[in-house]
């Protein structure tokens, strides 16, 4: 599928999704022609393996590449950043194959490695929770899925890990528990919660911890069916709602009403967050092509932008680079 193909596919889906839409959809005029906002974000290629930096404002080419990185384990399937008293600014990645992941934490000043944990799944996504300095990583079965997207396969776990004392260096494991298909982590700190999406259901958790133990404890009045559950980010421009994609669609969460709303009808999208400005930015995959998703970074302001590093990209999850939980 070359690339003008691939990004009518994506653009038919996200237009039809924004018909239907009770919220203002994709490309609408209010926000079509508005100038892009200015921020960097980390571009995760499953081709190469390499999480890439690059300007919001300019072209994803070589010539543009801020900083890149080309982490071990497989695909780069998680890459965000969080601050920290200890260490500063870390890096924490999840990558995975269909049989395995490792989860990591680098310093971001000079990528020195604090921590990594190889796991026997296909780690799709690690979280940190400030305070407790809680490490939560998550999941999916291994083996091939039926399909290709994961959705008819059995398994997926949650593993949890507790510094021993205030740097990443010193976690160890606290606890783990299955989780189908465990996709997407992020940390709640209006509710002080972890939440997780995959397969049928976004739950979130309270952390318990003693001096001695960590665990993941479900908040029965937190939980939310789903369809394929994917990923989860917040929602700069709101803190009070939750954005979380499954098969079928992109979702806002109200915290305080508990109440989801469908903000765009459109399948298969990988990664999903709306910017303080009120830009979003989203990847999908497209039909035909690959299940992990396209060469195409989409914003709702000048529209897409492809990632041009050669070696056939293709961008799994795009972040904004912001060490911010809200």
């Amino acid at each position: 599928m070359d690339g003008t193909m691939d990004r009518r596919a994506l653009l038919r889906g996200v237009l039809a999704g924004a018909v239907a839409a009770p919220a203002a959809g994709l490309l609408t005029a209010g926000t079509a022609g508005a100038a892009p906002a200015a921020f960097d974000v980390l571009l995760g290629d499953v081709t190469s393996g390499t999480i890439y930096q690059f300007a919001r404002t300019k072209p994803f080419t070589r010539a543009n590449v801020k900083w890149s990185f080309k982490p071990s384990g497989g695909h780069p399937m998680e890459h965000r950043v969080r601050d920290t008293s200890a260490d500063g600014r870390i890096l924490l990645v999840a990558t995975g194959t269909r049989d395995s992941g490792v989860a990591s934490i680098r310093r971001r000043s000079d990528n020195k490695l604090l921590w990594s944990a190889s796991l026997g799944t296909y780690l799709h996504s690690v979280e940190r929770a400030p305070g407790t300095g809680v490490v939560v990583v998550a999941g999916r079965s291994r083996g091939p899925a039926p399909g290709g997207d994961g959705g008819a396969t059995k398994g997926g776990r949650i593993y949890v890990y507790r510094p021993t004392d205030r740097s990443s260096r010193s976690l160890v494991k606290a606890q783990q528990f299955d989780f189908h298909q465990a996709h997407g982590l992020l940390w709640d700190p209006q509710l002080e919660r972890m939440w997780i999406i995959g397969g049928s259901v976004l739950q979130a958790y309270r952390i318990v911890t003693t001096a001695s133990s960590a665990k993941l404890v479900a908040d029965p009045g937190r939980r939310v069916k789903v369809t394929r559950g994917h990923d989860l980010q917040p929602d700069y421009t709101s803190p009070g709602r939750l954005l979380f994609t499954d098969t079928n669609g992109v979702y806002g969460y109200d915290k305080a009403a508990k109440k989801v709303t469908l903000l765009y009808g459109r399948h298969h999208v990988k990664s999903f967050v709306r910017h303080a400005s009120g830009e979003e930015m989203w990847t999908g995959a497209a039909d035909g092509g690959s299940a992990f998703g396209t060469r195409w970074v989409h914003f709702n302001r000048a529209g897409a932008r492809a990632l041009e590093t050669g070696g056939g990209p293709v961008v799994y999850k795009a972040r904004i680079l912001d060490p911010a939980y809200l």
